[in-house]
């Protein structure tokens, strides 16, 4: 707001400086056709003096009024909204919500805090005519150090969320605003003192006030949370909050203690279909890392809780992204991509649900449109939740590319990709001996003999999930060559 402040002083300044030059030089001209004495009764000098300095006196006027025409442009609301910004043609504006602080200082509250911005995001992030970074990006602000200028130039923000709360009994206190970057300025703000079951009402409110002052007093279907149902109980609410902070942790005593959060979530509240579907989610952690065995019985309960979650409440988006990721898994490539439309028309800027119906295209051969998704996760979330690096989402981007047979862009991902996974290597391996390539002394091939020479291939391709037997036939072949 400064800044476009100062570019339209400074706009002003010139072009009344180029003006004055202008008429001070014009005027003697004029004045040879026309001699001022025969006009005013006044001599040409003295004529030339007094324009000097009426030139002279309207440069600080002229940029007086420009500065408070601009200053009184702002709308003004009933709370500290300074601005009003309408969107215009298909840009979107990227905000960020980072860490609240936490003025209870204490680490059996920080949860509760982390938890009401987590769900910030996500309301946030179900709005698609905005666009927001992802939870682990805003976090990272906390481990980065980062100040808000830096973390503006960073991740290409227009806007941050910031705020604080303060939890006294049974009651909140709530500090939030909305500020541009890379300046700072405010141009929203309010502060909420509410008992804890008013959670879900201020959560409703900061989103829906802050939205307007980006977007302006227009009709947005998305702000309405009919999209999920919050639980009626608070009690229930504090431990699904406990249970999603465990499950964060990625470990596996974290993800034992997320499962006991999450059963006396359901305890409080048998119909908080988020408890279910964050349980469901757990287990699904627990099988892909590791934490336990997989059995039918575990991929049973896990689809069962999904179940109850959805019937529940059918636009729980967490419920239709994980049912996508397990037909994907079943090879029921039609439900996976149905599941994942579904999850990204409630929610369409939350990377893991675009990532997944990216995935769900590309086996379907829809190409472009899985490519823009993966894209677009890649853009909100570059280094997922639970992962160091971009590798996972750049591996997904291989896939797409390769499919495409876009080779030149396979190649200028795999040079990004830190530590190759077992897919990516491969495929590119096959890329390689369709081009009649030598790579034998390549980094990537050597270091990939090494760790996936033990592997069963035809089990490992099957897990590629590809949808297309000749090219898993033909992948086979060229692994059993080398």
């Amino acid at each position: 707001m400064i800044k476009n402040r100062l570019q339209m002083l400074g706009k002003t300044a010139a072009a009344y400086l180029v003006g004055g030059i202008a008429f001070i030089q014009l005027a003697p001209v004029f004045f040879n056709t026309f001699p001022p004495e025969n006009l005013f009764g006044i001599a040409e000098e003295i004529l030339m003096q007094w324009l000097f300095v009426a030139v002279a006196l309207g440069f600080p006027i002229s940029i007086s009024i420009t500065y408070f025409i601009s200053n009184h442009r702002k709308e003004n609301t009933n709370e500290t909204s300074k601005k009003q910004i309408t969107a215009s043609g298909d840009y979107k504006q990227k905000i960020a919500v980072i860490p609240f602080t936490n003025l209870n200082k204490d680490e059996d509250g920080a949860f509760l805090v982390d938890g009401i911005v987590e769900d910030l995001i996500t309301e946030f992030s179900m709005i698609s005519e905005i666009e927001i970074v992802s939870r682990q990006t805003c976090f990272n602000l906390r481990d980065e150090n980062l100040s808000h200028g830096e973390y503006r130039e960073k991740y290409e923000l227009d806007y941050i969320v910031s705020g604080s709360i303060r939890a006294v009994e049974n009651r909140l206190r709530i500090s939030v605003e909305l500020s541009e970057t890379p300046d700072g300025n405010v141009i929203w703000s309010n502060k909420y003192d509410r008992v804890k079951e008013d959670i879900f009402d201020i959560q409703d409110e900061i989103v829906r006030k802050i939205t307007i002052a980006l977007l302006g007093g227009i009709e947005i279907s998305s702000l309405k949370r009919a999209h999920r149902k919050p639980t009626e109980s608070m009690t229930s609410y504090e431990f699904l909050l406990k249970g999603k902070d465990n499950h964060h942790k990625f470990t596996k005593e974290a993800n034992d203690e997320a499962m006991k959060s999450l059963d006396l979530a359901i305890s409080a509240d048998s119909n908080n279909a988020q408890a279910y579907a964050w349980k469901a989610c757990v287990i699904g952690q627990a099988l892909g890392r590791g934490y336990c065995e997989m059995s039918d019985d575990k991929v049973g309960e896990l689809l069962g809780l999904l179940d109850k979650a959805l019937e529940v409440d059918g636009n729980d988006f967490e419920c239709h992204r994980m049912l996508s990721e397990v037909y994907l898994s079943m090879h029921d490539f039609e439900k996976s991509k149905e599941s994942g439309q579904k999850a990204t028309s409630i929610n369409p800027n939350d990377p893991r649900v675009i990532s997944v119906y990216g995935e769900a295209l590309l086996r379907l051969r829809e190409l472009d449109l899985g490519i823009e998704y993966l894209e677009k996760a890649y853009e909100l979330d570059p280094v997922p939740q639970g992962q160091t690096t971009s590798d996972r989402r750049l591996a997904a981007l291989f896939l797409g590319y390769y499919l495409k047979e876009d080779f030149e862009k396979c190649q200028t991902i795999n040079q990004q990709i830190i530590h190759i996974d077992v897919r990516t290597w491969l495929l590119n391996l096959h890329l390689h001996k369709l081009q009649s390539l030598d790579c034998s002394q390549d980094n990537w091939f050597t270091k990939g003999m090494k760790e996936f020479n033990s592997l069963n291939w035809k089990m490992e391709i099957d897990r590629f999930h590809l949808n297309n037997e000749e090219l898993n036939n033909s992948l086979l072949k060229t692994v059993q060559s080398i």
